[in-house]
């Protein structure tokens, strides 16, 4: 995609993104005034009604901020991989400039020879000063027979490069700079949804604790006993098991903590198979290049579910039985629930067959 349009697109994004933020009014002082957060207050049934609708406010925030996660992660690709190219321009234009110089060089140096053999003094002066004129003096030379028209030739396609080379540099550098801009708004929007959604969550900690104080988690860990002869997703799936109760931070892929595509990559990468690297469309793009989407219909325990049209913003691995494990968003740890219907896409993709 040329610079500028994927400039634009990445701006859109972002912009996309800051909307959901917006349209949920998910900021932390909001998630601190939620309906509810009194809880000193409450207790039996209107207990329980407000747990569910702080779970539900919960998930929202979540939702958000795995946009906003996806976001950014992409935002660091594009800024990255727009670095580099910045780089070899940048490389390019030297090494193009340094080549105009030694032809420009050289064209004085025959222009000098052909003076010491009868040509113009004059004439050879105006060469080693003219600069980008140098081939023009040259050329009415009058003994242009015994120059070489390759010389002409080198010099001109020279600075012909170089400055090629210069203005792919400049626009390299703009869209560089454009893009590092638009990777730091993406993570000020991400830090402002994992505020959100880590307030919205503590909140329903807090009513759960209440309503049945001493709850604790039962960690999974399967995985260590799995027999020798495991087929793929059967150790995709214990392998996302055993890390069930581990905390979701973002950009992390293990081995204390995981957000989605951090979760998927690892548990693929224990198979010893790769899935296209850190990142939710990037997971599913690979995918669909090779041929391993099927209907969600069809989806078999290690398939991987994606959430989203277009940008898909989060990833799950399903476990059968209708179920998940997942690295749901910050605040909440990798967990095993029923799959959820709402946004998901219609194919899985199947890594393990």
């Amino acid at each position: 995609m040329p610079f500028r349009a994927r400039n634009i697109a990445g701006l859109a994004v972002t912009a996309a993104v800051a909307g959901v933020v917006a349209a949920s009014g998910l900021t932390t002082a909001s998630a601190a005034g939620l309906a509810c957060s009194d809880l000193g207050t409450l207790s039996g049934k209107r207990l329980s009604s407000c747990i569910t609708v702080l779970r539900g406010q919960a998930e929202a925030a979540g939702t958000a901020a795995a946009k906003a996660d996806e976001a950014y992660l992409e935002a660091k690709h594009e800024a990255a991989g727009a670095k580099s190219t910045f780089q070899a321009l940048d490389h390019a234009a030297d090494g193009a400039a340094i080549v105009a110089e030694r032809s420009t060089a050289r064209a004085a140096a025959t222009a000098a020879q052909l003076a010491r053999t009868g040509g113009s003094v004059g004439q050879t002066t105006q060469v080693l000063l003219s600069g980008d004129g140098a081939s023009s003096v040259l050329y009415h030379l009058s003994r242009m027979s015994e120059l070489t028209a390759g010389t002409t030739q080198v010099a001109d396609q020279a600075k012909h490069d170089r400055a090629e080379a210069d203005d792919l540099r400049a626009q390299a550098k703009l869209a560089a700079d454009g893009l590092a801009a638009r990777e730091q708004d993406a993570k000020e929007l991400y830090d402002e949804a994992k505020k959100a959604s880590a307030a919205a969550t503590l909140l329903v900690a807090k009513a759960q604790e209440k309503q049945s104080p001493g709850t604790s988690r039962a960690l999974v860990s399967a995985y260590a006993d799995l027999p020798s002869d495991a087929s793929v997703a059967e150790t995709v799936v214990a392998f996302a098991r055993a890390q069930i109760g581990k905390p979701y931070v973002f950009g992390a892929a293990g081995p204390g903590a995981y957000d989605c595509s951090g979760l998927t990559m690892a548990a693929f990468a224990a198979t010893g198979r790769q899935i296209g690297g850190h990142g939710v469309n990037v997971q599913y793009q690979l995918a669909q290049s090779e041929g391993l989407l099927v209907p969600y219909s069809a989806a078999k325990p290690g398939d991987l579910l994606f959430y989203g049209s277009g940008d898909h913003y989060h990833v799950a691995i399903y476990s059968g039985g209708g179920n998940m494990i997942e690295a749901p968003y910050p605040g909440k740890d990798v967990r095993e629930v029923p799959v959820r219907t709402a946004d998901l896409a219609p194919v899985v993709a199947r890594f393990t067959g």
